[in-house]
């Protein structure tokens, strides 16, 4: 659960680190599930040119099928995901999603997506200077997205860890009026990145000689739709 004061630095900065947010046996979790979707994408082409260093346990291929349920109930996405790992997933609908709603406020929270952000060692892979809600249209952007951005290593800026670009304004946030200034945020494994939609980051390219891997879950304040239907999950993160 998040402080008072971690509430408001989010909504003042854009961001707050959480350090220590997942325990050694969460981290363990999320790693065994992380080299098991890594490992089967690896099978079908590199992890860089082909999956573009995302790994998503419903979009890697690794699930026969996935029931629509399991896109938008508690139920049926915990025992689709436990056909990977069971652990995780409880996780990101507890812990994770408790922080969500704290951060998002209103009782209709979703996971909206989850990720794994896999950089190998020496890589060129590189993320640039974006903001997560402009992934969605215009006309999508009515509800609010939080990332968690959860290094599963401990990451400096020798190893691509993210690099965030404060609100200039709070009062008008995800506006910026000019150029990046950028804070690289270094942490150990297991610290949770918070992230507001309109926050500007990016990342750099891991120059070490070890895999750099994050998990990162996605949450909306509602579920975003368009004229197909649901454009990613919407699994609700209190009870169905």
């Amino acid at each position: 659960m998040l402080t008072v004061v971690q509430v408001d630095a989010f909504h003042t900065r854009g961001y707050v680190v959480v350090r220590g947010f997942l325990s050694e046996s969460e981290i363990a979790s999320y790693t065994e599930e992380a080299e098991t979707l890594v490992n089967h994408c690896y099978e079908l082409g590199d992890i860089v040119s082909k999956w573009g260093c995302v790994v998503e346990p419903f979009g890697c291929g690794y699930l026969d099928s996935i029931p629509h349920l399991a896109r938008t109930t508690q139920r049926s996405y915990l025992a689709t995901r436990a056909q990977i790992t069971s652990a995780p997933a409880l996780c990101t609908l507890s812990k994770y999603g408790m922080c969500a709603r704290q951060l998002l406020e209103p009782s209709s929270v979703v996971l909206l997506n989850e990720q794994y952000v896999v950089k190998p060692p020496r890589s060129k892979a590189a993320f640039d200077w974006h903001q997560d809600v402009l992934y969605f249209k215009e006309e999508q952007r009515e509800h609010r997205i939080v990332s968690v951005w959860t290094p599963l290593c401990d990451v400096r800026e020798e190893n691509g860890t993210v690099l965030v670009d404060p609100f200039p304004d709070s009062l008008r946030p995800g506006v910026y009026p000019r150029g990046p200034e950028p804070i690289a945020v270094e942490m150990d494994a297991g610290c949770a990145l918070f992230m507001d939609g309109r926050l500007r980051h990016c990342s750099g390219a891991n120059t070490s000689r070890e895999f750099r891997t994050a998990y990162m879950p996605q949450f909306s304040s509602g579920q975003i739709s368009d004229d197909n239907g649901l454009t990613a999950l919407a699994v609700p993160v209190n009870s169905d």
